[in-house]
């Protein structure tokens, strides 16, 4: 996650900073100290802290997105409500592999004692393995669980790295995967074949991104082995529950390995 591509956007979108070297870049990822906001009624389930407003974030500067504590963000905040408080994924026993982690996510994760935890990117030399997402190097098989969370537009063709995600996922074990997602679009815009990250912002919001999904990205889940349960926060929690954590409308795609 980024925090100041708002700062870059210019020269990312004239071409000349490659994905590569700003995600590479720590400067991009942490965030910068700041003065401790007051203490009200809004409410961070990831590190339980409190505020009266949260920061904004975004290219369009969204309001009351960024917890001030710990920098998770609205989809964070309702990943960690599904995972915590409504299954029991992170209480059991597993294998776990969590794709680009987050740094508000991973050392909460990481410190479960019942967790054998890896984290993997494709750029960040601190993860525990840096690879390809279409081309894992794990065995068949090899984890319970994998958390792969606003990753796959990135790619410019992601069915391979599905696959993969399929491939290194035990029969019967538990995929938790996010996108940008509008429900409301019948069938995934894609843009694999642009090169131009202005063309690119301008279609999909984001100059790495390369394509907004749409309505049909479950059977696309499926189509690699995936039993798939959508889970939409407006239908998971009262409104009452999403201002207290100041959560926007997301989905997030529970996945179950069935072949």
């Amino acid at each position: 996650m980024l925090l100041r591509l708002d700062k870059e956007v210019k020269a990312i979108a004239a071409g000349g900073l490659s994905a590569a070297e700003v995600y590479r870049r720590e400067d991009l990822h942490r965030r910068r100290a700041s003065r401790p906001l007051a203490q009200g009624l809004l409410h961070c389930p990831v590190c339980g802290h409190s505020a009266a407003a949260f920061l904004p974030f975004g290219l369009g500067g969204r309001r009351n997105a960024l917890c001030p504590t710990c920098g998770s963000l609205e989809r964070h905040r309702f990943l960690w409500l599904y995972l915590t408080r409504h299954t029991r994924l992170l209480r059991q026993v597993a294998r776990v592999l969590h794709t680009a982690p987050e740094p508000c996510l991973e050392p909460r994760l990481r410190a479960l004692p019942n967790l054998r935890y890896q984290s993997l990117d494709l750029f960040d030399p601190a993860a525990d393995v840096q690879a390809d997402l279409c081309d894992l190097p794990f065995d068949d098989g090899h984890f319970d669980l994998l958390l792969s969370s606003h990753v796959l537009e990135h790619l410019p063709d992601d069915r391979p790295a599905l696959r993969e995600l399929a491939r290194v996922l035990r029969p019967g074990g538990r995929a938790v995967i996010m996108v940008p997602y509008d429900a409301d679009l019948p069938v995934t815009e894609e843009g694999g074949q642009v090169t131009s990250p202005a063309e690119r912002l301008a279609r999909f919001g984001h100059p790495y991104h390369y394509r907004n999904y749409g309505a049909d990205f479950p059977a696309r889940l499926a189509a690699v082995g995936f039993e798939v349960t959508p889970v939409r926060v407006k239908r998971l929690l009262t409104p009452q529950r999403r201002r207290f954590h100041r959560l926007n409308d997301n989905f997030l795609f529970d996945c179950r390995r069935c072949r």
